[in-house]
């Protein structure tokens, strides 16, 4: 099993760093198949066969961790890219 661990800072004000998140999500819903639930106001999962993750949101940062099965280790940097670059987008 991989792991793909990011953290990124920012200065939004929750409502708008949800907001952000959701369009995070739906990309990475489209993208990679990957469902969302939002767990509590701060913390939403992200899941589907061979991925299981969570964003969790923090006054001045973001963090994610996801965990990859073993069919999925093959895209790892692909989606730590993706996820990376999305995030320094939307909140950087």
């Amino acid at each position: 099993m991989s792991t793909i661990s990011l953290r990124q800072s920012h200065n939004k004000d929750p409502e708008e760093l949800r907001n952000l998140i959701k369009q995070l999500t739906v990309k990475l819903e489209e993208k990679y198949q990957l469902s969302s639930r939002w767990l509590n106001s701060d913390e939403v999962e992200v899941q589907r066969s061979g991925v299981k993750g969570l964003i969790s949101l923090a006054p001045a940062e973001v963090r994610v961790e996801i965990k990859l099965g073993l069919m999925m280790t093959a895209f790892k940097s692909t989606i730590q890219s993706e996820i990376s670059r999305s995030m320094a987008e939307k909140l950087g």
